[in-house]
């Protein structure tokens, strides 16, 4: 097959890590065109695969009508397409750092996919304000944050959704029943968890009994929602009665905030991204919204058990006391607890951290993913070819 897989800014966040991914591990088998929104124009071969970079316009210049219609990034989108012919489409992002909502009506020159990764779908901003919020469960009319403007914008997304025919793939059950307060859910969907590279991620040898122990926090591109606020006071509280216990943060702390025992890498690429999680023995994610974090499934692959929030997909990744702890979101006093319970009990945690590496084994590999992306293309491509021959039997019916 000849598979287009399209992504927004790469790299950026972590569905476009789970875009990249997907694409390397179908370009095993079939031919794959990774075109994605970037900084320059390029058209190259990597990792087996065909990357075709698409300049985006410079951040000032980007409107927000640029959300839901680009015209010159669509113009060029196209013309990366119809130099490579793909059979299949996969959207994964289509937002502002992409093509735009309209690249999606591209989906009636050919078969289409779109991966959802947050619920910009549903919502003005990929994290609703407050992040807790669900209100498009009730169409979005009771919302407070862009009361008019989530309505408006809300039309405009399913007037789209309803002139494309395309199929939906959602990797969680929680985003797969959210959509289904949408056109969207009425297309076919298909729950697909994301898949990572196992064999980058691997667990370290089992921590010595007697070092301290070291936290990490991954933050990200929603920064104010990944729940930094809250880690930062129940690990004040931690330290209390752990002195020893540290924290170690990839990106920024900050301004004014305790720095005793935290150390801020700053930003960290990718390729040292294993090493990062070896070194570390819990992972915490006290995010406030979230889908299937990326860095809660690299955590895993890692061995390391975790201690995150009850929200979204998350609960679809932790088992509950069986490979990590989960807590409330905003829940200070309880991620304090879970935290220092796990601290204390070492044996606890590196069971934990194995039982993280089996279910990472089990569930989260991309060749997993990659297959199951598979099997929707040729069903897909099987369904036109039934319906071409069904078409083309009435009409030699009609004829005789």
């Amino acid at each position: 097959m000849r598979i287009a897989v399209l992504c927004g800014h790469y790299p950026y966040s972590g569905a476009g890590v789970i875009a990249f991914e997907a694409a390397r591990e179908l370009a095993r088998a079939h031919e794959v065109a990774f075109i994605h929104g970037g900084s320059e124009e390029l058209d190259l071969r990597e990792e087996g695969l065909r990357r075709i970079s698409l300049p985006l316009p410079p951040e000032p210049d980007r409107r927000p009508w640029h959300l839901f219609w680009n015209p010159a990034m669509i113009r060029k989108l196209k013309a990366a397409l119809r130099s490579f012919q793909p059979e299949i489409l996969h959207f994964h992002i289509v937002q502002r750092r992409s093509f735009s909502l309209a690249a999606l009506l591209l989906s009636r020159r050919a078969p289409t996919v779109w991966t959802l990764h947050d619920q910009w779908h549903l919502c003005l901003r990929s994290v609703p304000e407050p992040p807790s919020c669900e209100g498009m469960r009730r169409l979005c009319v009771f919302c407070s944050a862009w009361p008019g403007a989530s309505i408006a914008g809300k039309l405009l997304k399913e007037a789209v959704y309803a002139a494309s025919p395309l199929e939906v793939v959602v990797p969680s059950r929680w985003l797969e029943e959210l959509t289904r307060y949408s056109l969207l859910g009425r297309k076919k969907m298909h729950l697909v968890y994301n898949g990572i590279d196992l064999e980058r991620f691997q667990p370290a040898s089992e921590e010595a009994g007697d070092r301290a122990v070291t936290l990490l926090f991954v933050s990200g591109p929603n920064d104010p929602t990944k729940g930094l606020a809250e880690l930062l006071q129940a690990f004040q509280a931690l330290r209390a009665a752990h002195p020893k216990v540290k924290l170690r943060l990839v990106g920024t702390l900050p301004p004014g905030a305790p720095a005793e025992g935290i150390e801020a890498t700053g930003s960290v690429e990718r390729e040292r991204m294993p090493e990062e999680y070896r070194r570390a023995d819990l992972f915490v994610l006290p995010t406030l919204a979230d889908n299937t974090p990326v860095t809660l499934m690299e955590a895993m692959a890692s061995g390391l058990p975790s201690v995150a929030t009850r929200v979204g997909g998350i609960p679809e990744l932790v088992r509950d006391d069986v490979t990590g702890r989960l807590v409330a979101p905003g829940d200070v006093a309880g991620l304090t607890s879970a935290l220092d319970d796990l601290v204390r009990d070492g044996a606890q945690r590196r069971a934990m951290g194995r039982a993280a590496r089996r279910e990472a084994e089990a569930r989260f590999s991309r060749r997993r993913m990659a297959g199951q992306l598979e099997g929707i293309y040729r069903g897909m491509l099987g369904r036109i070819e039934m319906r071409a021959a069904g078409a083309e039997a009435s009409a030699a019916g009609g004829a005789s």
